[in-house]
């Protein structure tokens, strides 16, 4: 199968109607007070995003990768999906512009092993693939969630190991796609929580937002300050937030990052 061109990418995600995501994403934005770029909204925002965790207990200690990232695609009695891959190599390629951290596709001559696998699966196997890989505190989690990741962590509250499930039919069928490989490939880098009165930002369930804000952005960009060390505990993290912060005031980048978030990744495609 040849790899799709950026013409079928763009009609196939328009036969599944992102278009009207994409309005929801203008109109929710637009009508959100600015007060998402107020300093201490930001520090509140990452605390509860980044912070904490409904699943598990997080002790208030920054969490983030130390490693490089080496993704590998796993299919589950599904055929490859160029689409798919596609999707995912451009958004973690977005990631890696805003964090400066390296990610990259996994190669077989690459030293050492892949530590982040994206499982592509129907939703008749979702379940089972979720048990074989995690057990999960979540009841019933194959019924309760459209897509699903998981991350390790070392003593040092570093991240070691990621996966994601993707039950592709599922996600398809309900117009999904977008929404989980954005929501679940940001979460796996450190920022594990949903919060309904984060707004505006991907880590809102409430809201219909499916690609990364400009407040997105920011806590990326907080998470992979080099100042900032996994494993730091609150409240000894918040004054080296607040630097960071500090920081991308002063050199114009909170001010900025609703328009910078849109130049690459999945906007170009999507848009």
């Amino acid at each position: 199968m040849k790899t799709p061109t950026l013409h079928h990418i763009k009609l196939f995600l328009s036969l599944l109607s992102l278009s009207i995501f994409s309005t929801t994403l203008h109109a929710t934005t637009n009508s959100t007070s600015l007060s998402w770029q107020n300093p201490i909204y930001i520090q509140k925002a990452f605390n509860e995003i980044a912070l904490k965790n409904e699943y598990s207990t997080t002790e208030g200690r920054i969490l983030k990768w130390n490693t490089p990232i080496r993704y590998e695609f796993v299919y589950h009695n599904l055929p490859k999906n160029p689409l798919i891959e596609n999707l995912f190599n451009t958004h973690l390629q977005h990631l890696k512009t805003i964090t400066g951290h390296s990610i990259q596709q996994y190669k077989p001559h690459y030293l050492g092993k892949a530590n982040m696998f994206i499982h592509l699966t129907s939703d008749s196997d979702y379940g089972s693939v979720i048990q074989s890989l995690s057990s999960s505190p979540i009841p019933d989690i194959e019924r309760n969630s459209h897509c699903m990741a998981h991350f390790k962590q070392n003593r040092q509250n570093a991240i070691t190991q990621a996966q994601i499930v993707l039950p592709v039919d599922h996600v398809f069928s309900k117009g999904l796609l977008v929404t989980c490989i954005v929501e679940e490939t940001t979460q796996i880098l450190g920022l594990p929580n949903d919060s309904d009165w984060v707004n505006p930002s991907i880590a809102n369930d409430a809201s219909k937002i499916e690609l990364l804000t400009g407040l997105d952005y920011l806590f990326l960009k907080i998470l992979y300050d080099k100042s900032l060390k996994a494993g730091l505990p609150y409240p000894q993290n918040q004054k080296a937030i607040q630097r960071i912060i500090q920081k991308l005031a002063n050199n114009g980048e909170i001010k900025h990052a609703h328009q910078t978030i849109k130049q690459t990744g999945l906007y170009p495609i999507i848009h």
